[in-house]
């Protein structure tokens, strides 16, 4: 009997109603003859006034320790061959617990007191003690309360870490005398008392490992144990450990992860390939390479998983010695000491010494090279096969009609694209006149040596009963020579690529960079560059959501990101920390870097203000997009060298210095134009080399030449950083310790990016593949590196699938972590430490953000108390609404007589009816003065609007001024009409957009630019106090029913949330206004009343 003391209160009656659902439980398991041999059998349940007792068929005694019967049994266990008898034991009792788990049932108390015997020298263990065993579906915890021990957690695995823990006190390991045990014990106790996380690891696995133990001891004695000790080193600890859990473990978390590569390392099918002073380690998930350190000691340098192709797999041999992972170099060599003769030296593994280090490249610079790659191959799409005809009544001009080739159109469908006639059509129905045409000889990316015609499109019509396109040329032309028409070669496309391989080139062994670029969490931070140039605390003024990003910053991440929707103040969050950078480590070096010149001219701004009159050298490196001048970097050094050369020049051994110096100011012949050009190229490198912080964008050639030189900077901030694809910023993060990318992926994402996904393939890329050697090697001056990519992703397809994902993933790298991320949160309930989010806006009116905010954003974005009490600076007149927004609603075509709304004219669009209607909604704003004039800003998705506008708004603008009734521009440049990609970074005080669209399809075609939320959020979210847009919502939900007719939401489905947040701000007021929104209804001429 198993008898349990009363205690007269009303723990007994819990105690009766557990041991009644264990035994339950139980006796659903124990039904077959083998269950009733390995589990103890209980008769019934008895009690009296003072004890309640479980009457059990005599199993025998508890294990328990301390008896001299249990001091006995260890002393016997000392030799292997009569510890077959008790691993054969331990397979019973396995057995017995895999029953319990297969049906459901936790023991809960495995222990010395729940395993029996009746003697030592037979196989006759059985399993009891679980009277209070738990089952999956149980509904309360009470169940997991164990009678042996203080109340815990209870789990499938926490019974095998029990029986661990058992076994352990059998074997009397906790003593000095216990048991040398073989490696094969050793390894399975250590699978026990650490069941892998990350593993399939249950009863059935646990009873083949038993049964291979039982084997082992019948052949072998215990001069066969040994140990492999090894230790990972610092740089496979920051980023290929991680590598290997498919994002199950962070980067910063060492524990876990060297927990992973334990349970790895004792997986039953670890192999080793062993070289003189490199070995490989080959398990079911990884291959690791391992420097020999010493005889005795591996160091883990690398580690990747596991590929069909790897050769270490084929020459590896299997081991019967553990592999100990200790967690540095000083506890493997106290490791090796405390072992002894047990450390076996790694030379000495039974392979054949042919493993060596691997020089093999990650998976993310292949796909680096690939989308520069492809960006190129894709040109051959836009080589037209064509017939050239000539009118001797038309000097000047050509005539090229389409020419049949089945076998390319074939190759261009397979790959996705029109066949080439159609497709020259519709690029001709685009052709605005800006794009510059020639013709070739052949199809070949590169150019040929003598000069081609240059071709200007002026029209189409018919040749000989044929569809044709007219060119204007200026050169007499061969026809017979040329076969294909082309865009004429882009030499800034090309060096601009060039540029791009170069930095992928040299990034290509940094390899947690290239890691981090795809997945920051897996990569973590070198420590020894976390405190350097590390920021202060965060300003006091600075909202809840900055100071959380600020913070995660300072901590550090191999790369932190920062998403900053619209006018939440991202360049000021920039500015504050590159002051407080600068404050704490005056001699740090920051680059700041984005896509376009705008966005760095602004940041420039941002920081002359923060920084204030202090001594920092700040250097803008390109040109300004306002007025075609010199570079900012050029005139910083003009100013050096005026200062240079009116100093002391009378200093004889000086004088030929002082002599260039002036001349480099102001030359007079060839000679000292070119000496003009030495000096200022050196005085150039002098200041960037100087200053504190640098400005850049992405695609700079000084990013190219600063990496060639070896530059390196304290951080790299890089701004927009979501409209830039992997290759993109390659260049940039390559130069810093510290990095930061901070950018918006619900805005404008980078050109193109959609519609490069298609050559990621795998049918189409390996299609795309076949002739890239070929075709690449026409264009001059490519890195080798390229042809060597294309070489071994041709030959590997296993790489190659590899490699097309991460490449499908990196352009749009800044919307992958970000997105990644967020579903990590939600799946684990814990915040991100690599990914922030500013959730304040200080821009748009709070009906405005509201819309935004909930059509974009999940209702996350707030605007702040400063944008709450913020006084109108827009005054209505003639009865216009004051609603911050206001929707110029045109009736839905199909709803009217009108033929169309929308004009096509080389491929863009025009709608005449929204353009007077936002005229006339001009015409009933004026600004309120008090301070900077207002400004307004009017923005469309089609360049063919733009010029409708500018042309209707001309007239209006004010001579003199250049205001526009009464409003500035808002870049001060005299333009006030833009397209609203071009105006994202920027905003107005009012914004007046016409979204175009209004026709009788339905779906993705009717709305066009429409279908993008990420460009539709860019046009609502620049007016900073009111929004006038012109549009026919009833047009819109059409076209999103037409693609969703249940409403379930789709790929439109945000559309549809957006009218319905404008609707539901016309019932609800602000303190400034009566309503958020106002529908005012237009008529299909673009006239409303007011």
């Amino acid at each position: 009997m198993r008898i349990f003391k009363k205690t007269k209160t009303d723990l007994d009656q819990d105690l009766r109603r557990l041991v009644a659902r264990g035994l339950r439980r139980i006796r659903r398991i124990v039904s077959s003859r083998r269950a009733r041999d390995i589990l103890v059998d209980v008769v019934e349940v008895v009690e009296d006034r003072e004890e309640l007792a479980i009457v059990m068929r005599d199993p025998g005694t508890p294990l328990r320790s301390g008896s001299k019967r249990a001091n006995d049994r260890q002393k016997r266990l000392l030799v292997p061959s009569e510890r077959k008898t008790f691993w054969g034991n331990i397979i019973r009792v396995a057995e017995g617990l895999t029953l319990c788990h297969d049906a459901g049932v936790i023991h809960g108390s495995v222990g010395v007191m729940s395993i029996f015997s009746h003697r030592d020298d037979d196989e006759d263990y059985r399993l009891g003690g679980y009277e209070s065993c738990v089952h999956i579906g149980d509904g309360d915890a009470v169940g997991a309360v164990s009678f042996y021990r203080s109340a815990r957690a209870v789990s499938f695995r926490q019974d095998w870490v029990d029986l661990a823990a058992a076994i352990s006190e059998i074997l009397g390991l906790g003593n000095d005398h216990g048991p040398s045990l073989l490696p094969i014990e050793r390894r399975l106790l250590d699978r026990l008392e650490h069941p892998p996380q990350f593993q399939m690891f249950d009863g059935h696995v646990v009873l083949r490992d038993l049964r291979t133990i039982v084997d082992e001891l019948a052949v072998v004695g215990s001069n066969s144990e040994g140990e492999l000790v090894l230790y990972p080193s610092r740089e496979v600890l920051q980023s290929d450990l991680a590598s290997l859990t498919s994002e199950t473990v962070e980067a910063d978390d060492i524990d876990g992860l060297l927990r992973f590569v334990e349970d790895d390392l004792r997986s039953e099918t670890v192999r080793v390939s062993a070289g003189d002073a490199y070995s490989r380690v080959v398990t079911e998930i990884a291959v690791y390479g391992v420097r020999h350190a010493t005889e005795t000691i591996g160091s883990i340098m690398e580690a990747h998983k596991r590929r069909p192709d790897d050769r270490a797999i084929f020459d590896a041999v299997e081991v019967p010695d553990r592999l100990y992972l200790s967690r540095n170099r000083a506890a493997a060599e106290a490791r090796v000491l405390k072992l002894g003769p047990a450390a076996r030296p790694w030379t000495q593994i039974g392979s054949s010494g042919g493993a060596t280090a691997s020089t093999a490249d990650v998976p993310t610079w292949y796909a680096l090279i690939l989308l520069e790659a492809f960006s190129l191959l894709r040109e051959q799409f836009r080589i037209y096969p064509v017939e050239v005809h000539r009118v001797p009544s038309e000097p000047g001009i050509l005539w090229v009609v389409s020419k049949d080739d089945a076998d390319r159109d074939r190759d261009r469908t397979a790959l996705g694209f029109q066949p080439a006639a159609e497709a020259l059509r519709r690029e001709m129905a685009r052709d605005d006149g800006k794009t510059g045409w020639t013709l070739s000889r052949a199809d070949t990316l590169g150019t040929e040596r003598e000069r081609r015609p240059d071709l200007t499109y002026e029209g189409r019509g018919e040749f000989s009963g044929r569809r044709a396109f007219t060119f204007a040329v200026s050169d007499t032309v061969a026809l017979d020579q040329y076969n294909f028409l082309r865009p004429r070669r882009d030499s800034g496309f090309e060096r601009a690529v060039r540029r791009r391989l170069q930095n992928i080139v040299a990034a290509r062994r940094n390899i947690e960079l290239l890691r981090a670029l795809d997945n920051p969490a897996q990569v973590a931070l070198d420590e020894s560059v976390r405190e350097v140039a590390k920021p202060g605390p965060p300003p006091a003024e600075m909202d809840g959501s900055k100071r959380e990003a600020w913070n995660a910053i300072s901590i550090g991440k191999s790369i932190n990101v920062v998403v900053g929707p619209p006018g939440v103040g991202k360049t000021y969050l920039i500015s504050k920390l590159v002051r407080s950078i600068l404050e704490e480590t005056p001699d740090a070096r920051v680059l700041v870097s984005a896509q376009n010149h705008d966005t760095l001219m602004h940041m420039e701004d941002e920081l002359r203000q923060a920084l204030g009159a202090t001594t920092t050298i700040m250097v803008r490196v390109e040109r300004s997009n306002i007025a075609d001048d010199e570079s900012q970097l050029r005139e910083a050094s003009a100013t050096l060298l005026r200062a240079a050369a009116t100093g002391i020049q009378s200093d004889a051994l000086l004088v030929g210095q002082y002599r260039q110096m002036s001349q480099a100011l102001e030359f007079h012949d060839d000679a000292e134009r070119q000496t003009s050009e030495r000096v200022f190229r050196d005085t150039d490198n002098l200041m960037l080399r100087s200053s504190d912080i640098t400005l850049a964008t992405t695609s700079s050639h000084v990013i190219e030449e600063m990496i060639a030189d070896g530059e390196q900077f304290d951080w790299v901030i890089v701004e927009e950083a979501a409209r830039a694809n992997g290759a993109e910023l390659i260049g940039a993060l390559l130069l810093g310790n510290r990095r930061l990318m901070i950018g918006d992926h619900n805005q404008l994402s980078p050109f193109d990016a959609q519609e490069r996904q298609k050559f990621y393939d795998p049918a189409r890329a390996q299609a795309l593949l076949q002739t890239a050697r070929a075709q690449l090697e026409t264009i001059n001056d490519l890195p080798d590196e390229l042809d060597d990519a294309i070489t071994v992703l041709t030959s590997d397809d296993a790489l190659l699938a590899d490699v097309l994902a991460i490449a499908a993933r990196m352009e749009e790298p800044f919307r992958e972590i970000a997105e990644r991320e967020e579903r990590r949160e939600k799946e684990t309930g814990r915040k991100s430490s690599t990914v922030n989010m500013l959730l304040e806006q200080s821009r748009m009116h709070p009906a405005i953000c509201e819309v935004v905010s909930n059509t974009f954003y999940g209702g996350r974005l707030v605007p702040s108390e400063r944008v709450r009490g913020r006084a109108s600076s827009i005054e209505i007149k003639g009865g216009f609404p004051t609603s911050p927004i206001v929707v110029l609603n045109l009736p839905a075509l199909s709803t009217v007589k009108k033929r169309s709304f929308e004009v096509v004219n080389h491929g863009t669009y025009s709608n005449e009816a929204e353009a007077l209607a936002l005229v006339e909604a001009l015409k009933h704003l004026r600004p309120v003065i008090a301070g900077e004039v207002p400004t307004v800003a009017v923005l469309t998705p089609y360049k063919g609007q733009v010029n409708l506008l500018e042309r209707l708004l001309r007239s209006q603008i004010q001579q003199g001024n250049g205001l526009l009734y009464g409003f500035a521009s808002p870049r001060g440049d005299g333009n006030f009409v833009f397209t609203s990609d071009s105006f994202q970074g920027s905003e107005a005080d009012l914004i007046v957009a016409s979204l175009v669209r209004n026709n009788m399809l339905v779906g993705s075609r009717a709305i066009g630019f429409m279908r993008s939320p990420q460009r539709l959020n860019v046009l609502l979210s620049r007016a900073k106090q009111k929004l006038v847009l012109a549009t026919s919502l009833q047009f819109i939900v059409d076209a999103a029913d037409g693609k969703d007719p249940d409403g379930l939401g789709g790929e439109l489905g945000f559309l549809r949330t957006m009218i319905k947040e404008i609707r539901r701000l016309t019932v609800i007021g602000f303190p400034d206004v009566t309503s958020g929104a106002t529908i005012l209804e237009v008529d299909e001429r673009g006239r409303f009343d007011t």
